[in-house]
């Protein structure tokens, strides 16, 4: 065989494996992949065996890209829910499982060095909310939580906490590992997303947090917080996702009702509010939001309320044109509300988003994009 054909050879066999390598170590759903694109199908309905599994509207989620599923964790506890446990949807197989049985408050405390721990170990987190700052990092195989639940103080909603409140001292970062199921904190105080978003720069491997007064960065080794912008753009209640092919971190939604799109640009450290001259969706906060590879588009859903008609839109932003486009196909018949939990499974290529909370079921909807051939 000359020369030249063997090594092409070499290098198709090459690209093959690396490809393989790449994809999710899970078997897919053949269902998943054969979904009637452009609109939300439920594909779960929690049953009560199974937890019970309630979505807390002030938690966030992220996606295991290595194990192919999707991870609920956030509790809205203000004194009265205590949800410390992450939650794990497994597409390919449609049902729910936990870590483990949430902590009762009788196993809260707070260690010797400041560090408040929850359960019979002392190895858990509190309770709290998580927003949009649910993070996984795909080089560390971990989830990344970067919030210190200050709802939590003596009689702002409970005095709970009366006792072991002032004896907290440390403010850390919280870190799950996926392969052991364990959680530890990294040294000293983390940077706080309450009630702001972080998501994960795949360029880069580091965590980006999105603050009113800034961009602050998890790098190096041992990791630290860095502030790498001085200016941010919106106050309470942003989302936020990681725009690969542009190599930017997409910004929506406020407390203030916005529609604005700030986009943060690492390559350039410019942090900046876009123009968006053409149609805009309706002004929100606390939305659904995630970065589609297949389209190259970031999606957000809506809610749109007009008197006793509430829904759900879905819209898909365009960093390169600066520009927004109504999926009319893809309209919800309820509002969202405040959900952070909109995720994209890469094995199925089909987004995951998860609705309901105390008075509906906690549900699963799942959405094929048409991608450009």
């Amino acid at each position: 065989m000359p020369m030249r054909i063997s090594w092409v050879i070499t290098m198709i066999a090459i690209m093959c494996l690396s490809d393989l390598l790449l994809r999710p170590l899970v078997a897919a759903d053949p269902r998943l992949l054969e979904l009637e694109p452009n609109r939300w199908i439920m594909i779960h309905q929690a049953k009560s065996g199974e937890g019970p599994i309630r979505r807390q509207a002030h938690g966030g989620s992220c996606f295991d890209s290595k194990r192919g599923r999707l991870v609920l964790f956030g509790s809205d506890s203000h004194g009265r829910d205590w949800s410390n446990s992450p939650y794990f949807f497994l597409p390919a197989e449609r049902k729910w499982i936990r870590a483990y049985d949430d902590d009762p408050r009788g196993n809260y405390d707070v260690t010797r060095d400041g560090l408040p721990v929850a359960g019979k170990n002392g190895d858990h987190p509190w309770a709290m909310h998580t927003f949009g700052s649910v993070v996984y990092d795909s080089a560390r195989d971990e989830m990344i939580v970067p919030i210190f639940d200050d709802h939590l103080v003596p009689g702002r909603f409970t005095d709970s906490f009366k006792e072991l409140w002032p004896r907290i001292k440390r403010r850390p970062t919280w870190v799950y590992g996926m392969a052991k199921g364990e959680w530890t904190t990294l040294p000293g105080n983390g940077v706080s997303c309450f009630p702001y978003c972080a998501i994960y720069d795949t360029e880069r491997k580091c965590v980006v947090a999105v603050r009113p007064d800034g961009i602050h960065e998890l790098q190096g080794e041992a990791r630290q917080w860095k502030q790498v912008v001085r200016k941010g753009h919106f106050g309470w209640h942003t989302n936020a996702a990681y725009d690969a092919r542009n190599k930017a971190v997409v910004v929506f939604g406020s407390n203030e009702n916005r529609n604005d799109i700030a986009a943060y640009i690492p390559a350039t450290g410019k942090y900046e509010l876009m123009l968006t001259p053409g149609q805009r969706p309706p002004k929100g906060q606390h939305c659904p939001m995630e970065y589609h590879p297949g389209v190259e588009k970031t999606v957000v859903v809506i809610d749109r309320v007009s008197g006793d008609t509430k829904q759900a839109e879905t819209w898909l932003y365009d960093l390169s044109k600066d520009a927004w486009n109504h999926l009319k196909t893809a309209t919800l018949p309820f509002a969202c509300g405040m959900n952070y939990n909109l995720e994209y499974d890469p094995g199925h290529r089909v987004l995951l988003l998860v609705t309901g909370g105390y008075r509906d079921p906690t549900r699963v909807w799942a959405m094929r994009l048409d991608v450009p051939k």
